[in-house]
């Protein structure tokens, strides 16, 4: 039996129109979730408030040491990938904390902020086949 995937974000307007939903493949529908654990913060979500990341909690962290900081998001990561992503397996989640400059072209100010750049991979449990996911996101909201 060949499973459906839905996309995201999901519809709502076209389902209680009863209109078709755009589906996805599989391999899509994994790297759709991973993104959705790790831009949901920790108590985000009422249904469970265990589903998601700490990356959120650790936005305006200036005191934690890089090193520390990076294996718990890490950690965070890997626990709510095995938790919530079963389709996966061999999961393995680096991270890379770097400062960046960012210059406002406006209003004439930089500001600094940690960029993280998040990297996952696995295997789907169904087909044997490696998932390669990546992003990266812009937390700590220093400007000077």
């Amino acid at each position: 039996m060949q499973l459906e995937y839905y996309a995201l974000p999901l519809s709502l307007d076209r389902i209680m129109n009863m209109q078709e939903h755009p589906r996805t493949t599989l391999q899509q529908s994994v790297l759709q979730h991973l993104h959705l654990l790790t831009t949901t913060a920790l108590g985000e979500f009422p249904a469970d408030p265990n589903f998601g990341s700490n990356i959120w909690d650790h936005d305006f962290d200036n005191v934690t040491s890089a090193h520390k900081l990076k294996e718990l998001i890490r950690q965070s990561l890997l626990g709510a990938i095995q938790q919530y992503e079963k389709r996966l397996s061999n999961i393995r989640v680096e991270l890379m904390i770097i400062q960046e400059e960012l210059m406002e072209r406006r209003q004439g100010f930089s500001r600094v902020k940690k960029k993280i750049d998040i990297s996952v991979t696995g295997i789907l449990q169904s087909t044997n086949e490696r998932i390669n996911f990546k992003d990266s996101f812009f937390v700590g909201p220093l400007s000077y």
